[in-house]
């Protein structure tokens, strides 16, 4: 069998000076190899680099135009939740708040006033059956007759006011019914056809107070339309005030970055002037122009050339 022989190493060549050339060892012609490799790729690197510069100076131009329709497409989101939540200014705080809402304290006096007035009739009530029954004297019976009556008239409230501005406890309950009743009509109103308070929740990227779990409640039945009627006393109407204010302050501030920005864009001439149709009209609905009137002017030139031209032709015969 043949065995594999080592190679030998190849010995020096002597040069015709008399001197003896180096020979060169593998690192070297690996090296060299690598030398005569990369001298291609060189120069074939200039195209690339050339590519590299080119879209160097295309990004700076697309990343500008990719800012300026993101920008724009924010500026329509804050236009669209601007229009969506404007019933915010027509916020009446008195409506909401009730300050002239009975408290339990006056609605307690008020009870025991009625209730001393009934007993104080039941008394007299039964001191007049007791006299026509020969029970008690018939003068007491008849005292008690005429004490019966002025306490009856007592309890109708053109008399009653004539002596004293109490109001009965029947009067504040009505009160109260109908501050409420006030109340959830302008809720009503507020709300509108597509809930503000579910329209304003996202205003809470401007004021974080909105994100608070006790508003939560109010952002679900105004999906469901059901905000109205959840309302049944002054502690939710309240919420609801205060709910409304923190949604007015968030509104303030949206406003104030659409109408910085808006100014930004046009100084940059990316954006038209705004109008009084732009503002006032849904931002998903472009307003169409109607025509243009008839001029005053040629109206009346017409009527009065309309006679000249439709005479009597008797008339003209003659």
């Amino acid at each position: 069998m043949a065995q594999h022989q080592p190679e030998r190493p190849e010995e020096p060549r002597v040069h015709p000076g008399g001197r003896l050339e180096p020979v060169p060892g593998p690192e070297t012609q690996a090296g060299d190899q690598s030398v005569d490799s990369g001298s291609p790729v060189n120069g074939l690197d200039g195209d690339p680099v050339e590519d590299e510069e080119a879209s160097a100076d295309a990004d700076p131009e697309a990343a500008l135009r990719a800012a300026r329709e993101a920008e724009r497409k924010r500026q329509q989101r804050r236009r669209r939740l601007l229009h969506d939540c404007e019933r915010l200014l027509l916020l009446d705080f008195d409506t909401l708040a009730m300050p002239g809402w009975p408290d339990h304290h006056q609605l307690n006096l008020a009870r025991r006033r009625r209730d001393s007035w009934l007993l104080l009739l039941s008394v007299l009530a039964a001191l007049v059956l007791a006299g026509m029954g020969n029970l008690v004297p018939a003068l007491i019976g008849g005292v008690a007759f005429g004490a019966l009556a002025l306490a009856a008239l007592w309890g109708l409230p053109g008399v009653r006011h004539v002596f004293t501005h109490q109001a009965s406890h029947m009067e504040l309950l009505l009160k109260r019914r109908r501050l409420l009743h006030r109340a959830r009509k302008h809720v009503e109103h507020l709300e509108g056809p597509i809930g503000l308070a579910a329209a304003c929740r996202p205003l809470a990227e401007y004021n974080p107070a909105l994100r608070r779990s006790r508003y939560t409640g109010l952002y679900s039945l105004s999906e469901r339309g059901q905000l109205v009627d959840s309302i049944r006393n002054r502690s939710q109407a309240q919420l609801y005030l205060i709910f409304a204010l923190e949604a007015e302050k968030a509104y303030n501030r949206l406003r104030e970055e659409y109408l910085r920005t808006h100014e930004q864009m046009l100084d940059e001439g990316n954006v038209e002037p705004l109008n009084a149709a732009a503002q006032s009209s849904d931002p998903s609905v472009v307003p169409v122009p109607e025509s243009d009137p008839v001029p005053p002017e040629s109206a009346e030139a017409g009527g009065e050339g309309a006679p000249a031209h439709t005479g009597n032709p008797s008339a003209r015969s003659s």
